[in-house]
Order: C-alpha cells, then sequence, then structure tokens
C-alpha cells in the first residue's frame, strides 16, 4: 500500500472559520454584497432623471458605493464622475455618439448651462424643478432604451466606449423598473433586442491572451444585474453565457505575468465572476438550487482539471468563493423553505448534488499539495464539510451514522482541534456524510487521478482510496462499476506506487464480489482486452483470493461442467480454474485446448497460461499431463519477454521434477539446447533459472549418459565458465554448481575439483588443456563476450582469446592476424582496463607473428 506524502498540511479548523462580515471596501472588491442603505432625495433624482451620467449600477443592483452615498458633494466629485461606477469612462464622455445619443438630449443635466452647474442656487433650483417622478421615470426608461435599441440596430458595436455605454444603458434601465417599480415588460425588451445574446457575442471576441479594458468586468456585472431583475430573460442561456465568461477569463495569462499598472483590472476582472455565479444560483426557484449548482460546479470541475496551473487554480478559487456563497447566503434560506414545507417529502438540507461526490474527490487529491491551489481547495473542504454535516445530520442512514461512529474519534479530534495531513484523513471525516453515489464517484475520480496523463499528485489519488481499503465494505459498495473503471485505465497506469495502490484494490474488490459478479466478470473478459488480463494477472498472483472465489462458484456450477465447451471466449475462466490448486484430476480434462492460449499473439495471454500452468504443475499428476504442450512451452523459452520466459521455466522446472526419469530423457536433450541461449539473457533472473534447469536436467540423465546430450553439455562448459564471473551473486553461484554437475557428466575430473573449489583462473586453461580438438570452437563462443554488458565478462574474454590463440592447433599468420582484428574491437572498449588489456594482448600475439615469420624466412633461405 502506497505510504502517504511526507509533508504536512495546514490547520482543517472549523469552529470560527465562518468568515466574517467585510468591511464595504473588502465586499466591493471581492465582489460581494453590501447591506442595501436607503437612497436619499438627491440619489433618486439622479437614478431616474436619465442623467447623461448612468445611474450607479452595481454588481448586483444594490445601490451605491458607501463612498458615493455619503454625501450630495460626492455625486458631484470629479472622482466619482471618473469612477467605474459612474459608469462614465472618458473615452464615453467624449465619443460623438454618446454626445448625440438619446440618453444625452433628454437629460437635464446635459440641457443645463454651465454656470448652471457650478453654482449652488442654480443646483437648488434645477433639483426641485426635477422631483416629478413620473418624468423621471419616463425620460430614464425612453434615454437607456433608446440607446439600447440603436446600438442593437447600429454597426459600431466594437468601439469600447459604446460597448461600456450600451451595459451601462441596461444596467441603469434594471435599476429603474427594480427600484421605482416602472411597469415594463423587461423580458419581452431584452428578448426582442436579444440582449443576452449580443453580450455573449461581444464577449466571445475579447482577446483570450490579454486584458486590456474593463468590458469583461462590466459584462459579468450586467449579466449578474440582469440575473437579478429579470431572471427569465436568461432561461435556456445560463450555460451558453457562463461558457463564454470562462473561456474569457479562465484562459487569460498567468496573473505573475500581467504587469503591475494591470493587477487592480486584473483582479477585479477574476471576483466579477464570482457574484454573476451567485446570482444564477440566489435567483432560481429554491427547489432548483442543487440543479443550477450542479449545472456551474460540472464545468468549473472540468477546467479545474487542466493541465493549465492558472487555469486550474482560477476554477479552484470560483469554486471556493461558490462555497462561501452557499455557506453564508442560502443554508438558512433552505432551513427555512423546508419549515415552511414541513409535509413535503423533499429535504432540501440535504442539498444532493450529482457532481459533488466527483467534486470532492477532486478537492481531496488537490488539497494534498503546498501551493496556493490546495490551500484554496482545502478552505472549500472547510465549507463543503460544514453545508453537508449540518445539512444531513437529520437524514443519515443506518450505514452512514455507524460509520460516523466508528470513526467519532477522528471526528472528536481533527474538528477543530488536530491538524489533518493527508486526503485519506478528511475523506474519512467526510465520509459519514456522504451517500454511496457520492462515495463512489469519489473512488472513480481518484482511479482517474492514477493514470499517468492526469495532472492530479498521485501520492493524493492513493491516499484517497487507502480510505476505501481501510473500510472496503462501506466504501466499495459498486463492485462491478468500480471493476470496470479499474479495466478502463489499467493500460494507462504504471507509476510504481500507483500500481501498487490499484493491486491492492483489486484484491479487496475480490474479496467483495459476490458469486454471480466473478462468474460475470469470467465469463464477458474477452481474452483479447489486455487490460481483463493485467486485472486477472493481479487475482491469479493471490491464491488465497482466487480460491474463495472458485470455491463460491463450484457451490453452484462445478468446474468441469463449467469448463466443457472451451473455446477463445472462454480462456479466462479456464484460466482462472488452473491457478486453483484442488481441482481434481477429472475437472483438470485434456490440457491440449492450452495450446492456442501459448500461441497467442498477446504476450499478457500467453504469461496468463503459463501462470496458470506453473500452479498446475505442482501436482504430479497434472505435471505429467501438461507434457502434451511440452513443445509450445519450449517454444515460449524464445519468447522475447522476460516474464513470459521466466514463467515458462518455471513450467519446466516443474514438470521436470515431477515426472519419471524415463520420461524425462526423451526431452532432455531438445530442454538443454532450447536452455543454451538463455545463459546470456539480459535478465538475471533468466539467466538463474535457465542454468539450474540445465542442471536440473542434467541430473536427471545423469546415469543413461546419452550420446547425444554430450556434444549439448561440451558446449555448456565455456559459458558456465564465463558466468562464474557474474556480477549477480545467484547467478555465479548457479553457474559454478552447473558446471560441476556437467564436469560429472563428461568425466572430467580435473574440471569438477576446479569448479567444486572455486578456481576459476584455472578452469579456462583447464578447458583448453584437455579439449584441444574443441579450441577453435571455444574462440568462437567467446567472443561474443567481447561485447557484454558486464565489464568483468569483456575482461575474461579478452584473456581468454589471449590464452586460447596459444593453443590453437592453427598458428599460420593468417589465424593470428583474424585473432588480433578480433580484438581491436576491444581497443575501443569504453572501460580504460578492457582497453589496456586488448593492446597488451594484440601486442603479444603481433611479437610472437613476427617471431613466427622470422623463422620462416630463414628456413627458407637455408633451403
Amino acid at each position: 500500500m502506497p505510504q502517504p506524502p511526507a509533508h504536512r498540511s495546514r490547520r482543517f479548523i472549523l469552529k470560527g472559520r465562518v468568515r466574517k462580515p467585510k468591511s464595504p471596501s473588502e465586499s466591493d472588491e471581492e465582489g460581494g454584497m453590501p447591506p442595501k442603505k436607503p437612497r436619499l432625495a438627491w440619489q433618486e433624482t439622479w437614478s431616474s432623471e436619465g442623467s447623461s451620467r448612468p445611474a450607479e449600477d452595481s454588481l448586483l443592483a444594490e445601490g451605491s458605493s458607501p463612498a458615493a452615498e455619503s454625501s450630495p458633494a460626492a455625486e458631484s466629485s470629479p472622482a466619482a464622475e471618473s469612477s467605474p461606477a459612474a459608469e462614465s469612462s472618458p473615452a464615453a464622455e467624449s465619443s460623438p455618439a454618446a454626445e448625440s445619443s438619446p440618453a444625452a438630449e433628454s437629460s437635464p443635466a446635459a440641457e443645463s448651462s454651465p454656470a448652471a452647474e457650478s453654482s449652488p442656487a442654480a443646483d437648488s433650483k434645477d433639483e426641485s424643478q426635477l422631483l416629478d417622478p413620473n418624468k423621471a421615470r419616463k425620460l430614464c426608461k425612453d434615454s437607456a432604451m433608446e440607446f439600447i435599441e440603436a446600438y442593437v440596430r447600429g454597426t459600431e458595436k466594437d468601439k469600447e466606449a459604446q460597448k461600456m455605454l450600451f451595459l451601462s444603458k441596461i444596467c441603469a434601465l434594471c435599476r429603474t423598473v427594480s427600484e421605482k417599480g416602472l411597469t415594463l415588460d423587461l423580458h419581452a425588451f431584452c428578448r426582442k433586442n436579444k440582449l443576452v445574446e449580443n453580450i455573449m457575442a461581444l464577449l466571445e471576441k475579447e482577446p483570450m491572451d490579454s486584458l486590456r479594458t474593463e468590458f469583461r468586468q462590466k459584462a459579468m456585472e450586467t449579466i449578474a444585474v440582469l440575473s437579478n431583475t429579470v431572471p427569465r430573460a436568461l432561461h435556456g442561456k445560463k450555460e451558453s453565457l457562463r461558457n463564454a465568461c470562462y473561456r474569457s477569463v479562465f484562459f487569460l495569462p498567468p496573473e505573475s505575468d500581467v504587469p503591475e499598472t494591470e493587477r487592480a483590472l486584473y483582479t477585479k476582472t477574476m471576483n466579477a465572476m464570482d457574484p454573476m455565479l451567485a446570482a444564477f444560483v440566489r435567483n432560481c426557484p429554491t427547489a432548483s438550487i442543487s440543479a443550477e449548482l450542479q449545472n456551474i460546479l460540472e464545468v468549473l470541475l472540468d477546467f479545474a482539471g487542466s493541465k493549465n496551473s492558472s487555469v486550474c487554480e482560477r476554477a479552484v478559487t470560483r469554486i471556493e468563493r461558490l462555497s462561501d456563497f452557499i455557506l453564508s447566503h442560502f443554508v438558512a434560506k433552505i432551513s427555512d423553505y423546508n419549515e415552511k414545507h414541513k409535509d413535503s417529502h423533499k429535504d432540501l438540507r440535504k442539498l444532493y448534488i450529482p457532481i459533488l461526490g466527483q467534486l470532492l474527490g477532486h478537492l481531496f487529491i488537490v488539497s494534498c499539495g503546498t501551493d496556493s491551489v490546495s490551500c484554496t481547495a482545502f478552505d472549500a473542504l472547510f465549507r463543503f464539510y460544514k453545508i453537508i454535516s449540518d445539512g444531513r445530520e437529520c437524514s443519515l442512514t443506518k450505514d452512514m451514522e455507524n460509520y460516523a461512529e466508528t470513526h467519532k474519534s477522528l471526528k472528536d479530534a481533527t474538528f477543530p482541534l488536530i491538524v489533518m495531513s493527508f486526503p485519506c484523513e478528511i475523506a474519512e471525516a467526510f465520509g459519514g456524510y456522504l451517500f454511496p453515489s457520492e462515495r463512489l464517484d469519489i473512488i472513480l475520480t481518484a482511479l482517474e487521478a492514477l493514470q499517468d496523463s492526469s495532472v492530479h499528485d498521485k501520492q493524493g489519488a492513493c491516499s484517497v482510496l487507502d480510505t476505501a481499503l481501510e473500510d472496503p465494505k462501506y466504501w466499495l459498495t459498486d463492485v462491478p462499476t468500480i471493476m470496470e473503471r479499474i479495466r478502463k485505465n489499467l493500460d494507462s497506469i504504471h507509476t510504481a506506487s500507483a500500481r501498487r495502490c490499484l493491486d491492492s484494490l483489486l484484491l479487496q474488490l475480490t474479496n467483495l464480489m459476490s458469486r454471480e459478479e466473478v462468474k460475470n466478470l469470467l465469463q464477458f473478459s474477452p481474452p483479447s482486452d489486455s487490460t481483463a488480463l493485467g486485472m486477472w494477472e493481479v487475482v491469479l498472483a493471490m491464491p488465497q483470493t482466487l480460491q474463495k472465489v472458485l470455491n463460491a462458484l463450484m457451490e453452484d456450477l462445478p468446474l468441469r461442467n463449467w469448463c466443457t465447451a472451451v473455446t477463445e471466449d472462454t480462456c479466462i475462466r479456464r484460466l482462472a480454474m488452473l491457478a486453483q490448486n484442488h481441482v481434481s484430476e477429472e475437472e483438470f480434462g485434456n490440457p491440449v485446448h492450452l495450446q492456442s492460449y501459448l500461441k497467442h499473439p498477446s504476450p499478457a495471454m500467453r504469461l496468463m497460461a503459463l501462470k496458470g500452468l506453473s500452479t498446475v504443475s505442482e501436482s504430479p499428476e497434472k505435471a505429467r499431463k501438461i507434457q502434451v504442450v511440452l513443445p509450445d512451452i519450449l517454444e515460449a523459452l524464445q519468447d522475447t519477454n522476460a516474464d513470459v520466459v521466466l514463467k515458462a521455466l518455471l513450467v519446466l522446472r516443474n514438470v521436470m521434477a515431477r515426472v519419471e526419469r524415463r520420461e524425462a530423457g526423451r526431452t532432455a536433450l531438445q530442454l538443454a539446447e532450447k536452455l543454451l541461449p538463455l545463459f546470456d539473457h539480459e535478465s538475471s533472473q533468466v539467466r538463474e533459472h535457465s542454468i539450474c534447469l540445465f542442471q536440473a536436467v542434467t541430473e536427471a540423465v545423469l546415469r543413461q549418459r546419452k550420446r547425444a546430450l554430450k556434444r549439448t553439455v561440451h558446449s555448456s562448459l565455456l559459458p558456465l565458465y564465463f558466468r562464474m564471473r557474474d556480477q549477480s551473486e545467484s547467478v555465479a553461484k548457479a553457474s559454478g554448481e552447473a558446471l560441476v554437475v556437467a564436469a560429472e557428466f563428461l568425466r572430467r575430473k580435473e574440471l569438477k575439483h576446479l569448479a567444486q573449489t572455486e578456481q576459476t583462473c584455472r578452469i579456462g586453461e583447464c578447458l583448453l588443456q584437455q579439449d584441444g580438438g574443441r579450441v577453435e570452437e571455444y574462440l568462437q563462443q567467446s567472443q561474443p563476450y567481447l561485447q557484454d554488458s558486464q565489464t568483468v565478462l569483456r575482461l575474461e574474454a579478452v584473456r581468454f582469446i589471449g590464452l586460447a590463440a596459444r593453443y590453437s592447433g592453427d598458428q599460420s599468420e593468417e589465424k593470428q592476424n583474424e585473432i588480433i582484428s578480433v580484438l581491436r574491437s576491444s581497443g575501443k572498449d569504453v572501460e580504460p582496463m578492457v582497453r589496456c588489456l586488448a593492446a597488451q594482448t594484440i601486442m603479444i600475439l603481433a611479437s610472437r607473428r613476427n617471431r613466427t615469420s622470422g623463422r620462416r624466412f630463414r628456413q627458407l633461405w637455408c633451403f
């Protein structure tokens, strides 16, 4: 089971963590909703007159900012006129369209003279003239609606000043209708002029790689105002609006890449999305809150899984802000609704959101880190815990209550007192309040996070799965669905820790599977499906698990009848049967059908067949039956997959150990010849097992001393001698023991003595002295070792070739040149020792060649 990450995370403190109400300035910065204050007479005038300065249209259409509301003087101050709330940017004021707009023409402020604007008396007179409510409403209504209609019909929609004024007029119109009670069908007006579609089109035209203006911020504020004032206008369009806002904002450059002068705009734009999402939820029917949250969170969760860290951080932040909004504004509202509808069977305090399990699983994993995203995820988890635990306290099922009681000590200790370190602890704390479908989604989310392509922390995902492994009956309630997800993802999970965690989960699932589930899995796992084979490979590796499953199956249907019609489609069932240690002779049947499995193009399939055979071959009776497929097992020794070769060696070892000597002799020669190339296999395990099996085969026919086998044993002497210097101690030991048996088989007492006493330096010379007729063969056999990956074997090869040149019967100049040519390749070896020894050997052979040539020349001269 994977170890959880070493670092420790933040305090998961519940008590006192609910955010305090922010000050008005903080609320504005965060996109919140400050307390509404009564409007003064002079404010009523401005907001209803349709002034060239649009009325304050804050994010939630709840009144102007505190600074603007503090005094009438603030209304005419330069700062107030230039603020975003006033909606009159210099560009808007100076543009020709703004000057000629109906709002400007019909505004009393626009008609007044400059002197009148600066004179207090004139202000007082002007104000007294503007107090007619009916006239004020008509002027504001006409100016805003006329401008909006003109803009929608116009062709200059992309001008920044016009776009901003368009949004401002929408806010002003909504403000007038909502605050003055104006009788106006805003829904029909919005639909006729396609206001939502126009805002969406403008958003989609915004560049995704830069943030130059306030338009995106103002667009989201306007959408929030529309949602608060005329929610019907957004019906059926919220999803498209949200997606347009997400794409427009989430893919902006990271905040660290934004110039310092644009940081404030960047922050305000990001924060503007939160009140917009809150407005969508606030203005939907109470009974539809869960569905609305589902729609919002579903898309946010997709962005939260992005490989782009900035996109992920922004999405997780939106989730955290939304959770804060739910906790702060809607828990009480839902409770009030339930009090009024006591007779209803629907308890909205549960706040059941279908995607909640996936969301929590994602947050569990993300909280494992140490960066800002993990802190944000941790804050969101805190709020969701408060929402869920408070809302579901009275609606827990029996198993949820039992789980909560079992983990009561953890809950009491961790909320709010102890430091929470790992996702598994957080998941346990949530576990008692989660429904089965939510627990399942958490498991499936963790399985998705184990994939190599996932950006999530594999240790975090493993930590979440540890929770399920500690209490599998509670968490792993839908075994078939989890098994299917494992089967789907297995081929894309290769991280060592993830595979160990997955193997542990598979074994737990196998223990929990019913007879019918196992039977279905065996029946419908196709042989060509490598992931299904991988799953069963894990199960077959644990005999006690498989034995329990197969015994349960045999209670209903004997395996003999179950596997009567063995076809390619039922191979997994047959292989599962082979792994059962207590299958009777009658049930085992004829293993001829295994030939097709051993020749299957999939290495996983061949490995599965050999795994089953390795278990079955432990029985002497079944081992004798396996001889019918021995040729196919021998062919497996030439497989390119090292695991397949190793399993084939284990099966052959069992067969050779459990059959009679007379029967063993029939295959000894063929088997020995297949084993020789494996002495130099790249896998040390294959080398060791092939040498051990060769020794067993030689011992099995030691008394018979078959003449045909002698040549093969002779060919094994030099490889065994070289492998006595193998870096793997087990291979070197096996080689020495096999050389002793080979020497005894060939009745070579001196060689046997040298091998028994491990006098490795003398064995090479002994071979050359006693086998003078095989020197050329030894020279050929030793050359490949000049390219061996082990330095010690390359050194030994150079020494042996130099020594063999002395014992060679052919001392001609041509032969000497051939040997020197072979050694020259070692002169370029990466190891200095090998290069040096090769150079010395070449020098000695060259000097001997020159002396031989000199003697021949003198002999010719004398003749």
